[in-house]
């Protein structure tokens, strides 16, 4: 009898421990941006796949991952569609020209690939993106429309140290000359990861160095997340970004992003998630910049 209660309870606190593990997540997401010209909605999707499944632990939920140092492997789409209408004044395409109205449409579609490999009993950790762009570009005037396409593919290297638990300090390159990070759009935001990906190529630099920090913490009673990063190429872009865990389950979030480039505008963002179970969490964005403002909606599912 000794025995069977025993086993009971050794299963019971094995089923509990792993109720919440996790081994898929998968997340979309949904931006509509209004611009001074125009506008443009971006839907993303992406997944990741972890080799081990992923303990939650008594910790942030949506830090889960990076907590258990959880090696990767990711996909992701974004597609993103900017449409509004150009003027133009009599002379102003050539001489004697009329005044006409445009209708413009760029579309963007992008799919990639990406992995995070933390080195087992080490504190070293590796990751790698490919990616492709799509663009299409249509023009449409008195009736008649015209379309032109590229397209274009990226990739980024990082190695990074752990020197304490919750610490990741990561160096890397990349080439953002001709295409964009999809899970970067799912979690940045479209506006911001392309112009990012602008300002730091300029118009004849194809590769940048990137460095990046992340730390997770807990201060005074609650868990803090700092993250910092910066590319340095043709000009210097930096983010920094914070989030508060009110519990668990619940965080508040804001970012800072600019660069050194002449006339550059500051780009902020504030933020919001609730993981309504621990499976599944909802949340919130804004984003502003000079005549730019986009509101944001995401969701995370995991299984």
């Amino acid at each position: 009898m000794n025995k069977l209660s025993l086993i009971t309870a050794i299963l019971s606190s094995f089923i509990g421990f792993n109720a919440n593990a996790y081994q898929t997540e998968v997340n979309g997401s949904y931006e509509h941006t209004e611009i001074e010209e125009g506008k443009i909605n971006t839907v993303t999707v992406s997944g990741q796949y972890y080799f081990n499944p992923v303990e939650t632990r008594n910790a942030p939920l949506a830090e889960a991952a990076f907590l258990d140092k959880a090696s990767n492997l990711g996909l992701g789409y974004a597609y993103a569609k900017q449409s509004g209408q150009m003027g133009f004044s009599e002379n102003e395409l050539f001489w004697n020209s009329p005044a006409i109205t445009a209708n413009y449409k760029q579309e963007f579609n992008i799919i990639g690939l990406n992995g995070e490999f933390y080195i087992p009993d080490s504190q070293f950790y590796i990751s790698g993106s490919l990616n492709k762009t799509d663009v299409k570009n249509t023009a449409e005037v008195f009736g008649y429309s015209e379309s032109e396409s590229t397209d274009g593919t990226d990739y980024s290297v990082e190695a990074g140290f752990l020197p304490i638990n919750g610490l990741l300090l990561a160096v890397g390159i990349t080439d953002l000359s001709e295409s964009v990070d999809p899970t970067q759009v799912t979690k940045h935001g479209f506006i911001t990861t392309l112009a990012n990906a602008a300002v730091v190529t300029g118009e004849d630099e194809d590769t940048a160095v990137s460095l990046r920090a992340k730390y997770v913490s807990e201060i005074g009673g609650y868990y803090t997340n700092f993250e910092a990063q910066t590319y340095i190429g043709d000009e210097t872009t930096y983010r920094l970004g914070a989030d508060l865990y009110l519990d668990p389950t619940l965080s508040i979030g804001l970012s800072f992003a600019d660069s050194t480039a002449d006339d550059s505008d500051s780009i902020f963002n504030i933020r919001a998630q609730k993981f309504i179970t621990s499976q599944f969490a909802l949340g919130v964005g804004y984003t502003t910049v000079e005549d730019v403002d986009s509101y944001g909606i995401n969701g995370t599912f995991r299984f």
